[in-house]
């Protein structure tokens, strides 16, 4: 059994089935989470949304239990590198018109999950895995029900990531698109400067990402969001 992660309330291990050989993942509450009252509550979290998501882009759930009176459960092993290793560990770079064909991937599960009701509230750069030109999404372990009037705006990058509205994933897919876009960037000079300064996209891709970060009017919806990037993405297709 070996550590892959280590994720806000749990610790994950790879596990194999002795009678079918299958590999899964199994997650257990992390030592120190067990002193809270409250601590069954990630685990009981995360299966429901798994369980009531059931998607094949996301992890489907086995089974649930308890071992040495620590909350476990055990999920399908999603295949995939994280863009992290493709560019880091393999080099690949992302051009203007790829980083929008892999975000509209990601944008589609975005708005399934909506769609169910959830905001994932996770999804950084480990969370989001290729195989083949196929994207997952893992860890829903602060996923939750979307609230449509939050007591109070956020004011800083962590109350943005973990809002529970949609707002939340569609600000963490602005910085996800940035990610790749960054990987094609060669800087020209020391001086370090913003990203609309430093990157050379179109000015309509520049405000698509202005509003899911939240620079000026935000997206409402991940279907607004989705739309705008369409737009985008026929420019690029018509001038092939």
């Amino acid at each position: 059994m070996d550590i892959v992660g280590k994720g806000s309330y749990g610790t994950a291990y790879t596990v194999q089935n002795i009678k079918t050989g299958k590999v899964a993942i199994l997650k257990r509450i992390r030592p120190y989470k067990k002193l809270f009252s409250d601590h069954g509550q990630y685990i009981d979290n995360e299966t429901s949304v798994l369980g009531e998501l059931s998607h094949p882009h996301f992890p489907a759930l086995y089974e649930t239990g308890l071992h040495m009176k620590t909350p476990f459960f055990v999920m399908e092993r999603m295949n995939g590198k994280t863009f992290e290793d493709l560019i880091f560990k393999e080099g690949k770079t992302y051009s203007e018109e790829e980083s929008l064909d892999v975000g509209l991937k990601l944008i589609d599960l975005i708005i399934y999950i909506h769609q169910q009701g959830y905001v994932h509230r996770d999804l950084r750069i480990p969370n989001i895995l290729w195989n083949n030109g196929v994207l997952y999404i893992i860890d829903f372990g602060l996923a939750c029900k979307i609230e449509k009037n939050p007591e109070k705006e956020p004011r800083h990058h962590k109350e943005y990531m973990r809002e529970k509205t949609a707002k939340s994933d569609l600000y963490a897919l602005g910085h996800f698109l940035l990610f790749l876009l960054y990987s094609s960037y060669v800087p020209h000079e020391k001086k370090e400067k913003s990203w609309e300064d430093e990157l050379n996209i179109r000015k309509d891709t520049r405000v698509l990402l202005q509003k899911l970060l939240r620079i000026g009017t935000p997206f409402e919806t991940a279907e607004e969001a989705r739309g705008e990037m369409m737009k985008i993405i026929h420019h690029f297709q018509k001038n092939r």
